[in-house]
């Protein structure tokens, strides 16, 4: 941040340099358009340069279309008088009830006589007139030139090349009549003349054409264009008002400067509607100017809003066209009208940039370096528009407009950048953060897989050694003991012993991992048990089907299901004497049942139960353990066993 800041600084002193340096940059511009041509010239074909000229003005009431000839307008011959050139006609401050009425017609008479003969034709320069009316120039008394359009905006700002020859190889006009038409309270002006061929007045021409209209068209064009982008980016960023502020401030500015370059019947509006805007556009810009400083240093003014809100809300409303009577023509009270904001203007600026340099804001030296030049320009252009200054100066409010296109673009492009800026230090932040957590939830990961992997361990082990304690636990203790008391005899121990070997297998192979496929199942079950069957003297009959796939098929719950088959079968060796056995599978749309039969002699199925076997409650508790459920049928003609599955389930039941 302190970086941006000198850069910031530096690019602010390198901005307040250049503005220091405009006034010498015009000032040589205006040298460049007074200067003479370098180029040599022949004897006679060089420039005059008239400063003095003959004056006769005319009384009159409203504005009259200038006659195709000089004579027709009978100007007396002895009214004439001698004025020295730039020429200014005072005007009154204060309007009068017949000051849109009164006219005066001004007569300027220029003598060529003393103009040697030349093959190429001449021209005539006027760099600038100025008047609320129109020109026109005769030569040799025979209408040669007329300004047209609106009378008030007529172009004043331009200024004018004329040819002086009629037609090719036609003589210079031994004399010029230059007639100005204006308002008798509105003072008028004209600047000096030059006389010569184009070559050495085009080149001042356009100097002039590009201080006077160019330079404001393009530097209010490209303020718009700046303000236009910076709307856009408020329509996708609306919660920084800055950006709305300087579109606005941009539009005002453009409309401020429409009349330095726009002028004669190029105007889509009334003289008075024009002329109102102009004026509107100033307050708006003052007014939008305090708003966008209070939002850039943070330190609000509200009497000082209030004030300048209440001025420029009075100005627009009382100055509306048609609807004030003592306003005769607002184009004559706008220079008193601009008088009177001048103060407010100061004081708003004033106040603004004391609070911007008591928060330190490095953008208020660039707003105050603006701020030294572009008072004392608008100063000047008081002078000027009142007629207290030659014709021939130019006005300077347009590059003070321009110097704060400048001034504000760099600070909105400060904030952009800066925006930027931060974004990028947030993103790279949050990539930080985004890392961190990332690493930690890496290590978490890390953590719980082991802590999980250790309790499937830790569970796996409990089961096994609670099987094994149920299960070959027991049957060896059952051994150990008939072997202690001598009740049973060597095939029966054998037996026993095999069983104990046939539960260790079966523990065993419930450790692997198991598809969801009952059928795999089964068949692990028949290659461990099938031997022991056909050794018992039993007929296996093998008829299982193709059934869905269990999903919910886990090692805990295969174990279960070989328990309750090997509990099945054992209970068919010991306790019957059947011949078969037939273990066949069945499915319906939920279920999946297992079924065995034996050819044995049958038993009591609820007596069973009441007695509270082992055998008979351990299958029905390991059902219930995976969801599932068990039924004996049983009668003289042999016992079916079966074992119904659910082929979906919701949540694993607590195994036991």
């Amino acid at each position: 941040m302190r970086q941006g800041n000198n850069d910031g600084e530096q690019a602010g002193r390198g901005i307040a340099a250049f503005w220091r340096a405009l006034p010498l940059i015009v000032l040589l511009l205006l040298c460049c358009a007074r200067a003479p041509a370098a180029a040599p010239v022949l004897p006679g074909d060089h420039p005059i340069h008239i400063t003095e000229a003959e004056l006769q003005s005319v009384n009159g009431t409203g504005f009259t279309a200038p006659p195709l000839l000089s004579v027709d307008a009978e100007l007396p011959r002895g009214g004439w008088k001698p004025v020295g050139l730039p020429y200014t006609a005072e005007r009154e401050l204060v309007p009068t009830a017949s000051s849109g009425v009164r006219t005066v017609t001004d007569w300027y008479r220029l003598d060529l006589g003393a103009l040697p003969p030349s093959e190429r034709p001449r021209l005539l320069y006027l760099p600038r007139w100025k008047t609320l009316g129109h020109i026109a120039v005769y030569g040799d008394g025979v209408l040669i030139y007329q300004s047209h359009g609106s009378p008030i905006h007529n172009g004043y700002n331009h200024p004018l090349l004329l040819p002086l020859n009629l037609a090719a190889q036609a003589p210079t006009p031994a004399s010029v009549l230059i007639r100005v038409d204006r308002l008798r309270n509105s003072g008028s002006g004209l600047s000096t003349v030059w006389v010569g061929h184009e070559d050495d007045l085009s080149w001042r021409y356009q100097a002039r054409q590009m201080l006077q209209v160019q330079l404001p068209f393009m530097g209010s064009a490209a303020f718009l264009a700046v303000g236009a982008f910076a709307f856009a980016v408020w329509l996708g960023k609306r919660r920084e008002p800055l950006y709305l502020l300087f579109f606005a401030i941009s539009a005002a500015a453009f409309l401020r400067m429409l009349h330095y370059y726009v002028g004669g019947s190029y105007i889509p509006m009334s003289d008075e509607w024009f002329e109102w805007m102009t004026v509107a556009s100033l307050l708006w810009l003052i007014l939008l100017i305090h708003l966008f400083l209070e939002r850039l240093h943070g330190q609000p003014s509200p009497w000082l809003t209030r004030l300048t809100v209440g001025l420029v809300l009075a100005c627009n409303l009382t100055t509306v066209p048609h609807v004030s009577r003592s306003i005769v023509s607002l184009y004559l009270f706008t220079p008193l009208l601009n008088l009177v904001v001048l103060p407010v203007a100061v004081l708003i600026f004033s106040v603004n940039l004391r609070k911007a340099y008591r928060v330190q804001l490095p953008e208020g030296r660039l707003v105050a370096a603006w701020t030294m030049i572009a008072v004392p320009f608008t100063c000047y252009d008081a002078l000027l528009q009142n007629n207290l200054l030659g014709p021939e100066s130019v006005y300077t409010s347009p590059y003070a407009i321009i110097g704060l296109f400048f001034v504000f673009s760099y600070i909105m492009f400060l904030r952009y950048t800066g925006a930027f800026a931060e974004v990028a230090r947030l993103n790279k932040g949050l990539a930080h953060r985004l890392r961190e957590r990332e690493d930690e939830l890496k290590q978490s990961y890390e953590r719980l897989r082991v802590v999980e992997n250790e309790q499937m361990l830790n569970a796996e082990r409990r089961r096994l050694m609670q099987d094994m304690h149920d299960g070959l636990g027991s049957s060896l203790i059952g051994a150990i003991r008939s072997v202690e008391q001598g009740s049973m005899s060597e095939a029966e121990i054998a037996d026993m012993l095999k069983g104990c070997m046939d539960d260790l297998k079966l523990a065993i192979d419930s450790m692997e991992i198991v598809d969801p496929d009952l059928l795999l199942l089964l068949a692990t079950l028949r290659f461990r048990l099938a031997p022991r069957i056909e050794g018992a003297g039993i007929a296996l009959r093998w008829e299982v089907q193709p059934v869905p796939s269990l999903p919910w098929l886990d090692p805990g719950s295969a174990l279960h299901i070989l328990r309750i088959m090997q509990e099945c079968i054992a209970n068919v060796m010991r306790h019957t004497r059947a011949t078969t056995l037939r273990v066949s599978t069945a499915a319906t749309d939920d279920l999946v049942c297992v079924t065995i039969e034996d050819d044995g002699p049958g038993f009591d199925v609820a007596e069973a139960l009441q007695r509270g076997g082992r055998g008979l409650r351990n299958q029905q508790q390991r059902a219930k353990a995976i969801g599932g459920s068990v039924g004996w049928q049983s009668g003289s003609a042999g016992t079916r066993f079966t074992l119904w599955l659910p082929i979906e389930r919701e949540s694993v039941p607590a195994a036991t």
